[in-house]
């Protein structure tokens, strides 16, 4: 039972390891940050992405036509922050994301300036620049579907994901 346990255990650390694109993909190692050129529709899911995910709380939310951070919002990108010291070598694109109200150019800016306030208040707290790529999304890859307050309130964000 004992070589069987051992061995499925094996099994399953060799492919987490093989899907661990993370830095080796998207890394320089000279600047450890981002390699030039990586272009973030391109990216994939890696084991980094799901422990981070796992590990904190990856989502802020916004109220309706703002980029302010409320206190939720602040202790959650600090508890990031710490997740990130700790893994130096992982890399992250902050997701900024709007709902369905608004023009598509508005939606676009807003969800710009939350993701670059997600992105900033994460520097702050001591993640180094080079290691952060913001994206936003506006209206266009809502989180939730829905016409609706609940919907809305959840499209109302800034995902941080980490490679």
């Amino acid at each position: 039972m004992k070589k069987l346990f051992a061995s499925i255990c094996a099994v399953l650390l060799v492919s987490a390891c093989s899907s661990n694109q993370g830095f080796e993909t998207y890394g320089d190692e000279t600047t450890g940050g981002w390699k030039e050129g990586v272009n973030i529709a391109d990216l994939e899911t890696t084991a980094m992405t799901k422990a981070f995910s796992n590990e904190t709380n990856d989502v802020v939310y916004f109220a309706l036509n703002s980029s302010s951070l409320d206190a939720t919002a602040k202790a959650d990108l600090r508890a990031q922050a710490e997740w990130l010291k700790k893994n130096p070598k992982a890399l992250i694109v902050v997701e900024g994301r709007c709902d369905e109200r608004g023009t598509r150019e508005y939606n676009l800016a807003l969800g710009d300036r939350r993701a670059n306030m997600a992105a900033s208040y994460l520097i702050a707290n001591g993640v180094e620049s080079n290691r952060i790529r913001t994206i936003s999304y506006g209206k266009d890859k809502p989180v939730v579907l829905g016409s609706d307050e609940e919907s809305w309130a959840k499209n109302r964000s800034a995902t941080t994901v980490a490679y």
